[in-house]
């Protein structure tokens, strides 16, 4: 495959985090702030395209302030930093419902966890060793424990499952419904409504600055960023990226532990100056 790289600045650009943002650590790096708040000085849209929930971002990450805009939970929540724009499309009550009575049937004792109103809830209580597929660092509560009817009734805007589940056959029964993300860096499986990806969080905020595909740039190194890279005109993909996301990347870039996401910036702004 060739590459195209490019030397012209997007008025716009996505990012992960885990992987990409973030270092190995967890930690976002002096030169990655820096260099975000140069490419928002020079007029350039930052928005920030995640898994996880909105509590295990800017309360962990309060550097990210600078972005405009944040895709929470793979695409089901999409919001500005101004507070005055959100869009939100969870899963509905009866694909939820349905999926849970799928995982138990094949799993007597199964886990389900469900991402509502930026609070996690299960269907049981957590063993210690489930505990580690799912505890986010700011997730020191357990999740809300809820009854058979509160699920009937739930539409979360993502569900979880631990990666050691049949997820093919998972896959297979609710293809027409949900999107399924087997992630690399995490032991668990991700749900979301079917026509919900990033890149469609991307491609609103897009249609809202009048803003081409073509225009935009994303970062990514993970199977989520997958659909965001193939929306975006320019794509790049961190030296840590699973060889899937690599291959149908533009541009490339250092890893995520070598600010990677920093260097790519740092030369566009260069290049625009030039």
């Amino acid at each position: 495959m060739s590459i195209h790289v490019t030397r012209k600045k997007p008025k716009a650009a996505a990012f992960d985090m885990d992987g990409t943002l973030l270092r190995s650590d967890g930690t976002l790096s002096a030169r990655t702030e820096r260099a975000l708040r140069a490419y928002s000085a020079s007029g350039g849209i930052i928005i920030i395209a995640t898994g996880r929930p909105p509590r295990l971002v800017l309360p962990l990450f309060p550097q990210l302030v600078v972005a405009d805009y944040f895709i929470y939970n793979n695409g089901a929540v999409v919001v500005n930093t101004g507070g005055d724009w959100r869009v939100e499309q969870p899963i509905s009550n009866d694909t939820a419902y349905r999926f849970h009575r799928h995982v138990l049937n094949h799993h007597a004792d199964g886990i389900c966890i469900w991402e509502v109103a930026d609070r996690w809830h299960a269907n049981r209580p957590l063993y210690e060793e489930e505990k580690a597929y799912f505890l986010g660092p700011a997730d020191q509560l357990d999740p809300i424990i809820l009854s058979e009817q509160s699920i009937r009734e739930l539409q979360p805007s993502k569900m979880l499952l631990p990666r050691v589940y049949d997820m093919d056959n998972l896959s297979e029964a609710f293809q027409n419904e949900l999107n399924v993300y087997r992630l690399s860096s995490a032991p668990c499986v991700e749900m979301a409504p079917r026509t919900i990806s990033k890149a469609s969080g991307v491609e609103g905020i897009a249609l809202r600055h009048g803003l081409s595909s073509g225009e935009i740039g994303s970062f990514g190194d993970d199977y989520n960023d997958m659909a965001m890279f193939r929306y975006c005109g320019h794509s790049v993909a961190m030296h840590n990226a699973i060889p899937e996301l690599a291959s149908i990347a533009t541009d490339t870039t250092a890893s995520n532990d070598e600010d990677g996401v920093a260097m790519k910036l740092e030369q566009w702004l260069q290049d625009s100056e030039g």
